[in-house]
């Protein structure tokens, strides 16, 4: 069994080796001089052999799934195996590159990089591709066969329990939302949407929606995604976040189907369709509830409210922040069907309101469920912190255009979305304890993950961990 990491218990006791991996000692203080003397920097863990663990045990599959992929190239010129330039489109998000140039100046004459993606792959990889290779094939691959890749990691660690933990009522919080990626102020292809601003330019840009299946101590695992864009220069109207939804659910089924999802959803998706979709697919729904968005069901709602005293809860709040009132009515009826709903009020410990959300759902609310829906309902901003703005702002350069072939351009954010997993799994799990004091920032540790990758050797043998636990660190 491996002992785990055992990387902040002492530095490095003999001076600064600088970027091989030492840390710097704090100099003598003077005589006189007052102050704290400096703090001593943990010694990094070995970040190459982590991640090496972390990928075999939640992914051993992964040389398989990556050889799956369809490859269109001719066999007689092949020179380096897709599933090696599809790693390394994966390692260049991982790493916080920002950039193929920049990735492709620190990794290509990495000898030590070379013999760890030997190990991952089960393959012999003599050299380093340049990353205008990877560029160039994924102008040619099928979208849905890197779409399945992420599908079957996610399945995999569904199946592993690895998840459970995260399950409400025996369903997986699935918070869905859009974001932009990137944007021109030239026409880039014609699935660009427009924007007509009042100075009369025009802004074309690329969006996307994304499902993250969230958790309450701070996880957000994307699971799919559907991009939103113009059928061509010609069109009715423009694709949108609702018609993006129409495509993702079924897509949602077709890669879970057996997975029961409780969406949560912002008050853009108050409309019956949505509801009626997502019943259909036999899961749940929690929507975000406006007044200005359903006014009669509001209405009705406050009045079914005023009927209704006793199904209320008070609860009190962590770190004696203060309390927290919920309220529900069930049966509002609604296009036909049966909807109900929850409000909750956050008040300090003087009483004054910090605090109020309204969501729909199809569920039957009572006392024993009510403070779990209330926290449930609560977690779609998981998607937007952990989700979009780790991609935008953590390192992973979601709005550079890594590609302006439309094509090339998806299958990169896929690549992406597989980082993104593989970060959380690493930096949570068996880094979960010890990543603040040695990393402090993404950005340090992406930087330190592509030095560890280059130049650190994998040791002989290594020893697989029995188990690795999520942390909520």
């Amino acid at each position: 069994m491996d002992e785990g990491v055992q990387a902040v218990e002492g530095v490095d006791p003999g001076g600064d080796a600088g970027l091989a991996g030492g840390t710097a000692q704090p100099c003598a203080r003077p005589k006189g001089r007052r102050g704290r003397p400096k703090k001593l920097r943990p010694v990094a863990p070995d970040l190459a052999r982590e991640l090496y663990i972390t990928l075999r045990h939640f992914a051993p599959e992964l040389a398989e799934w990556l050889g799956q992929v369809g490859d269109t190239r001719d066999a007689r010129y092949v020179v380096f195996p897709l599933k090696l330039l599809l790693l390394l489109g994966v390692l260049m998000f991982l790493t916080h590159s920002g950039s193929r140039n920049h990735f492709n100046d620190q990794a290509r004459a990495a000898a030590e990089l070379a013999r760890t993606l030997a190990r991952l792959l089960g393959c012999e990889v003599d050299a380093i591709p340049h990353l205008d290779t990877l560029e160039k094939v994924l102008r040619t691959l099928k979208l849905v066969h890197v779409e399945e890749m992420l599908a079957r990691l996610i399945r995999r660690l569904i199946r592993m329990k690895a998840l459970d933990d995260w399950r409400v009522d025996g369903r997986f919080l699935l918070a869905i939302d859009g974001t932009g990626l990137y944007a021109f102020s030239q026409r880039h292809c014609a699935q660009c949407t427009e924007t007509h601003h009042k100075s009369g330019t025009v802004t074309y840009s690329h969006k996307v929606l994304v499902a993250f299946i969230v958790s309450q101590d701070g996880y957000a695992l994307p699971v799919a995604c559907e991009f939103i864009e113009n059928p061509g220069a010609v069109y009715d109207k423009q694709d949108c976040e609702q018609k993006a939804f129409h495509r993702l659910a079924p897509t949602l089924k077709r890669l879970y189907p057996q997975t029961p999802f409780w969406l949560l959803l912002d008050a853009l998706y108050a409309d019956q369709n949505v509801m009626r979709a997502t019943l259909g697919h036999g899961w749940d729904f929690a929507i975000t509830f406006k007044p200005s968005d359903m006014p009669a069901v509001w209405t009705e709602a406050q009045s079914l409210l005023a009927l209704c005293p006793g199904q209320r809860a008070t609860l009190t709040l962590p770190k004696d922040e203060g309390t927290r009132e919920v309220r529900w009515i069930n049966g509002l009826e609604y296009e036909g069907m049966s909807l109900s709903a929850i409000f909750q009020v956050d008040r300090d410990p003087t009483g004054t309101i910090i605090r109020q959300f309204a969501h729909l759902t199809g569920r039957p609310i009572d006392r024993d469920n009510a403070p779990k829906v209330a926290t449930a309902a609560r977690q779609r901003w998981r998607g937007e912190n952990e989700g979009f703005n780790v991609l935008k702002n953590g390192g992973f350069a979601l709005q550079h255009v890594y590609s302006r072939h439309p094509l090339a351009a998806k299958i990169y954010f896929f690549l992406m979305l597989l980082a993104h997993v593989f970060q959380q799994l690493l930096t949570r799990g068996r880094l979960g304890s010890v990543f603040k004091e040695a990393f402090n920032t993404f950005l340090n540790y992406g930087k330190k993950l592509l030095q560890a990758l280059t130049t650190s050797p994998l040791p002989e043998p290594l020893i697989l961990p029995g188990q690795i636990r999520l942390r909520s660190a």
